[in-house]
């Protein structure tokens, strides 16, 4: 009977140790966590146990940071921007294109955006205008989108940095479909207000479908004309960028958007009464030129034209 007893006492002890030295685990292991999460505040848990970075007040460390995320994806993907770096990044090669059209050196171009940015540091960071431009009041423009915005600040660089700028005139000798693309890249992405099937069909009227070879060694694809003839632009980039941004802010802005509407300025006539009129041969040209671009795909990237 005594062995019994003292059996069954036994157990007893040995279930309210192992009840103890869980609790004593528990303890000390929650008191090192939230002593590890006191002592350290480079890191925070979020909900679902990812680290994530706090606020920072070392400016360069928090780009880095966001650089990262920026990179971790594709650029559909990219919800915010939150500096001249991770703005670079996501466009850099929007930034190559447009260098290419506006005969700027990218080294250059990059190496003054983050001088404008660091220049302005004081104010917000706004996406649609990285060049930090002003209107007549002194304050920050806003434009359409951050492609308008990065085309503007190519204008005014250009204009401030006449030195650094390339001019000498490359004919273009490719072929119809890189001349499309472009059009559907600068009305699609940064002239969004342009009706793309309608640019593509004036410009497709007017050059013979991007074939006529005179026109193209002007890199004028439109026919726009200047006091000395037919414009001549430096590259097709720059051509059609002048083009599509043309077809903006003369026509579509002003909301001449109608084919009859652009036609009576673009190529006008006279009807029986005298009244100025959209030319009916260019009109039906445009409208045979319609059939062919509205079964185009307009999803097009930036990777399409520099890769």
């Amino acid at each position: 009977m005594e062995t019994f007893k003292t059996s069954k006492i036994s157990w007893k002890l040995v279930a309210c140790c192992f009840v103890l030295l869980v609790v004593f685990v528990l303890t000390v292991g929650a008191y090192l966590d939230e002593r590890n999460v006191n002592t350290n505040p480079s890191i925070a848990y979020s909900e679902d146990s990812e680290v994530i970075p706090l606020v920072n007040s070392n400016y360069e460390e928090l780009s880095t940071v966001q650089n990262e995320v920026e990179l971790a994806g594709p650029k559909e993907e990219v919800a915010n921007i939150y500096s001249i770096d991770s703005y670079i990044t996501t466009y850099e090669e929007d930034i190559e294109l447009l260098c290419k059209a506006f005969g700027v050196d990218k080294e250059d171009i990059i190496s003054n955006l983050k001088e404008v940015a660091k220049v302005n540091s004081d104010k917000a960071f706004e996406t649609t205008n990285v060049g930090f431009l002003l209107d007549s009041k002194g304050n920050v423009k806003t434009f359409a989108n951050d492609l308008y915005g990065l085309v503007e600040y190519f204008y005014n660089y250009v204009k401030k940095n006449p030195k650094k700028v390339n001019n000498k005139r490359v004919a273009y000798k490719g072929d119809a479909d890189y001349v499309e693309k472009l059009i559907i890249y600068f009305s699609e992405h940064i002239y969004t207000d342009v009706d793309t099937t309608t640019a593509l069909s004036i410009g497709a009227a007017e050059s013979g479908y991007y074939k006529v070879k005179y026109m193209l060694a002007c890199n004028n694809v439109y026919g726009g004309m200047g006091s000395s003839g037919l414009i001549k632009y430096k590259n097709i980039e720059f051509g059609v960028l002048s083009y599509v941004r043309y077809l903006s802010r003369n026509y579509y802005s002003k909301g001449i958007t109608s084919l009859e509407g652009i036609g009576r300025i673009y190529n006008p006539t006279t009807d029986s009464n005298g009244n100025k009129i959209a030319s009916p041969h260019w009109i039906s040209l445009i409208q045979t030129a319609k059939k062919k671009y509205s079964k185009y795909d307009f999803n097009l990237s930036i990777e399409d034209l520099v890769g």
